[in-house]
């Protein structure tokens, strides 16, 4: 029994490759907010935070403008939320392919920038240790200079003195003996003071300092960190146009049968059988029949047809004019297409009729599906 149970346990890589598995069609879809999210979103939090200790640290007046970057940060951070979702955007393949390299020169930027700030912080620290290693060795040699100097004033009125002394007392002599008296010399004298001068060495001073080192590099790292705040907005710019496009294009705006849901399921929606005369007319119609709904009937047929063929799935996109179909497979890890058509806009007209799933099948077939 206990072999049984350790023939059956997973090992670490059976475990990491189970948790990481994920259906044909959504490959990375949810691996991107496991590795892409929080690697993008870090450095881009750790940007903020260098940015924040270069410029607003201690005492520094600029402090004010750390806790900007550090909100700029965390405003960067929810945007990559928004631009990873629509990486893979299933109603435009050239939305999800744009906002995917987009994202992609994001994620090289920050690293590359957190490089640089990590660079520019780490030179900065050396500096800023040079520059108070030499305040604290001009400090001491002020303090050295300062009592020194006060010694040499002490020793000149010293010698002042003396020497004031040795000639108050050769005049008394020379008073003496011009008065008659006997004059005896003792040989005293006072002694005469020789200073020889003192020098201190003075305290080499750093060839740069800290404060020159970050108004030479201050308009680069001010210029990075306007890099990542314009590739999110052109990331959301084109977002924002490409979808506003393919609304217009696939007529998103126009008013859906009232009660029908976008995500109703195929065999709960009402059918209606045309009568005679009504095909010509809903073929005339087929424009303006290209809404969400349609699309979404349409991706619901396949995905039942594709049941039969296990391994491979449809794809559905609307394209001016029509409808692309794709039949796809994974080959060696990738993704191609089997067969691919484009429908008009008549295919979506005719997604309610009773025998819709029928004449699907018999146009796939006529197009070279292997169905």
């Amino acid at each position: 029994m206990a072999n049984n149970q350790t023939k059956n346990k997973l090992s670490f890589g059976q475990r990491i490759n189970r948790w990481l598995d994920e259906e044909p069609g959504r490959i990375f879809k949810d691996g991107k907010w496991r590795f892409w999210f929080p690697m993008l979103c870090g450095f881009g939090i750790l940007n903020a935070l260098l940015t924040a200790s270069v410029f607003g640290s201690g005492d520094n007046p600029q402090t004010f403008m750390g806790a900007i970057v550090l909100s700029v940060g965390a405003l960067l951070a929810w945007l990559a939320v928004g631009t990873l979702h629509y990486s893979d955007s299933e109603d435009d393949e050239k939305l999800a392919r744009g906002v995917s390299a987009l994202d992609s020169i994001a994620l090289l930027f920050v690293v590359a920038h957190f490089c640089f700030l990590l660079w520019i912080q780490g030179h900065l620290w050396i500096l800023q240790e040079a520059d108070k290693k030499f305040e604290d060795q001009a400090k001491a040699y002020n303090e050295s200079a300062l009592a020194i100097s006060s010694n040499a004033v002490k020793i000149a009125q010293s010698v002042e003195k003396a020497a004031k002394m040795n000639n108050d007392a050769a005049y008394q002599t020379r008073k003496a003996a011009e008065a008659g008296a006997a004059v005896r010399s003792s040989g005293a004298q006072f002694p005469s003071l020789s200073v020889a001068p003192i020098t201190l060495a003075e305290p080499e001073r750093p060839q740069q300092t800290a404060a020159q080192f970050l108004a030479e590099w201050d308009w680069w790292v001010r210029m990075t960190n306007f890099g990542e705040l314009a590739l999110a907005a052109i990331t959301l710019i084109f977002i924002r146009n490409r979808s506003a496009r393919q609304n217009a294009q696939y007529g998103l705006r126009l008013p859906v049968a009232t009660g029908a849901s976008l995500r109703q399921p195929v065999a709960t929606m009402p059918l209606v059988a045309p009568v005679a005369g009504q095909r010509q007319k809903t073929a005339q119609s087929a424009a303006v029949a290209t809404g969400a709904r349609p699309l979404t009937v349409l991706r619901e047929h396949l995905r039942e047809i594709a049941k039969g063929h296990p391994g491979r799935w449809f794809k559905a996109d609307l394209i001016k004019g029509g409808v692309a179909v794709r039949l796809c497979e994974r080959q060696q890890g990738r993704e191609v297409n089997v067969a691919q058509t484009r429908q008009s806009a008549k295919l979506l007209a005719e997604v309610d009729w009773p025998d819709f799933r029928e004449r699907l099948i018999a146009e796939l077939k006529r197009q070279g599906f292997p169905i």
